[in-house]
């Protein structure tokens, strides 16, 4: 992405908002013009009020100028009220759009980062971004009408002095000039360390129980000095630049009125110039000078813009699930079917390689294998997480990646072993959004094996951060009664019973032959007590399917005596 295009996609921000625009470059262009008169106020004041002694015309102009400035105030307050309005919608707008883009991204953005990493990210970009509506950047577009008006009245009052000021113009433009170049390239620096360092705080943070338990606090906290005071260094840099950028300015423009002074008075003693004419030329100069600043320094604004703006930018051209998938047929119930289906994390390291397997309509069957044998591949390539590199996945003889998502994803309810919980009631948690009747929840609560748990607290208990006021069997019960009340025709057991207790277990295995008699089942886990329930057995090795069968078929086979060395349940 180009310069030339970020900026452009900057100025498309304000687009919608152009009626606003309008009302504020009015009321700039207005007081700026207001402004313009007191110079020349002043100068009578001076001569002809304190000098010529003449007190009605010094009270009328005093009056005057005390009437402008209540009316550029006025303005500025009206032009102040519709910028901020818009501030508020442009950042909305940035927001919404990330979080809309966000929730759509393929599951595989979220692997390598953390919530902490992606919320600073866009915290600080989008910050960025916003001031684009500042009122430094209007202001600055009306800084040439200024510029016109203190120029002219500048040759109006003395051409010689003027020259002076004219002068003075490409010196402040080359110091302004290095001041932004040197700001973009440590603002680059800072957002790349900023990233770094909000990735290793929310992967510290997510792990402070282990911090805790191996007691590395001190290693940790070495960590954070390090990399905050990376941070620091770079927060500090940009803010001195800041201030030398201003302390430059001021230098400047001190000496511009030095000058001013100097060859100002020699014209005053020979009378050819009045005491009234050197103030009013000074605010002319200011009014010369300070757009130069003003626009000069849009590129020391853009510097710390362009960086955030690339990167936000980027993170929304990223994939999201489906964008570009053509919708052909809606889902309908039926067998799912794998063919040959391969797929790959990381390129040259496949974890399923030519997969095929039928679940039959209605079918309850185990998958079983140890660690990294592509079981849980199996299911996020099921919930379509993730696209198959090769092959087809079908429903009822249609490839899944022919239909809608969310209507595909209608018809599967998964209970993981890793469930998230919001911070919010059980009864939240299950329903999610769906209206439920209490004589359902109940139903749901029973079957799950969670009713003595609400008979204990009541469904309007809040779990806390990811399920935190809750023990691993409780969250695993929770998901297991979300799944009944979503009733979907497919569900997906993912190592959902690692945490129940005997009891609950023995309730998830009767509801197979009764509330799920209906539905497809998909189970991994390696517990007998489900492995004689169900009615077909996929053993994986290595990627690929090693036996299909029943619970007696697969009991036979030599791979089933190896995985007995791995799982004692089995």
């Amino acid at each position: 992405m180009t310069e030339k295009d970020i900026i452009h996609k900057l100025t498309y921000l304000l687009h919608g908002h152009r009626r606003k625009i309008f009302i504020i470059f009015g009321c700039l262009l207005i007081s700026t013009g207001l402004n313009l008169c007191i110079p020349f106020i002043s100068k009578e004041i001076m001569d002809e009020g304190f000098i010529g002694g003449n007190k009605n015309i010094l009270l009328y102009l005093v009056v005057g100028s005390f009437a402008i400035y209540m009316l550029i105030s006025a303005l500025n307050i009206i032009k102040e009220k519709v910028r901020v309005e818009i501030v508020a919608k442009v950042q909305y707008s940035l927001w919404h759009q990330a979080y809309e883009h966000l929730m759509r991204m393929k599951i595989n953005y979220f692997d390598d980062r953390n919530a902490a990493e992606i919320f600073n990210n866009l915290s600080v970009d989008i910050a960025n971004m916003v001031s684009v509506a500042d009122e430094s950047a209007f202001f600055v577009v009306t800084q040439a009408f200024s510029m016109v008006g203190g120029v002219i009245g500048l040759f109006i009052l003395d051409y010689r002095m003027t020259i002076l000021v004219l002068l003075f113009i490409p010196i402040k433009a080359v110091v302004m000039k290095y001041f932004a170049k040197y700001r973009k390239k440590v603002m680059d620096e800072f957002i790349l360390d900023s990233e770094k360092y909000s990735s290793w705080f929310g992967d510290t943070v997510g792990g402070v129980k282990e911090v805790k338990l191996f007691d590395i606090l001190d290693n940790k906290h070495r960590e954070f000095d390090e990399k905050q005071r990376v941070v620091i260094r770079k927060q500090k840099k940009m803010n001195m630049l800041s201030q030398w950028n201003s302390a430059a300015d001021d230098v400047l423009v001190h000496l511009l009125i030095t000058l001013i002074y100097i060859v100002g008075s020699n014209l005053v003693f020979n009378m050819q110039l009045s005491v009234g004419s050197i103030f009013a030329f000074i605010t002319y100069s200011s009014y010369v000078t300070g757009p130069i600043s003003a626009i000069l320094n849009i590129g020391y604004l853009l510097s710390g813009i362009i960086p955030s703006t690339k990167r936000y930018y980027m993170f929304m051209e990223l994939d999201e699930e489906n964008s570009n998938q053509k919708i052909t047929t809606s889902p309908q119930f039926g067998d799912i079917e794998l063919k040959n289906i391969s797929f790959a994390y990381e390129e040259g390291k496949p974890i399923l390689d030519g997969v095929s397997v039928i679940f039959t309509k209605g079918s309850k069957t185990a998958i079983i294998g140890r660690n990294g044998s592509g079981k849980t591949t199996i299911i996020n390539l099921l919930t379509r997480l993730y696209e198959p590199e090769n092959g087809q996945i079908l429903l009822n003889g249609t490839n899944i990646a022919d239909m809608s998502l969310q209507a595909y994803r209608e018809m599967v309810s998964i209970v993981s072993q890793q469930i998230y919980l919001f911070n919010d009631s059980i009864r939240n948690n299950i329903c999610l959004y769906k209206q439920v009747s209490d004589a359902m929840l109940k139903i749901a609560c029973r079957d799950s094996g969670l009713e003595d748990f609400i008979k204990e607290v009541s469904l309007d208990y809040v779990v806390g951060q990811n399920g935190a006021m809750l023990s691993g069997g409780q969250k695993q019960k929770i998901a297991l009664a979300r799944a009944l009340i979503h009733d979907k025709p497919i569900i997906i057991f993912d190592e959902a019973t690692s945490n129940t207790d005997a009891y609950s277990e023995q309730q998830i295995n009767a509801l197979l032959h009764t509330g799920l008699r209906d539905k497809t089942v998909i189970v991994i886990t390696h517990k007998k007590e489900v492995l004689s329930e169900v009615d077909q057995i996929v053993v994986l090795d290595d990627g690929k399917i090693d036996i299909v069968g029943g619970y007696e078929a697969v009991k036979k086979s030599k791979y089933w005596l190896q995985l007995r060395d791995d799982y004692v349940d089995i």
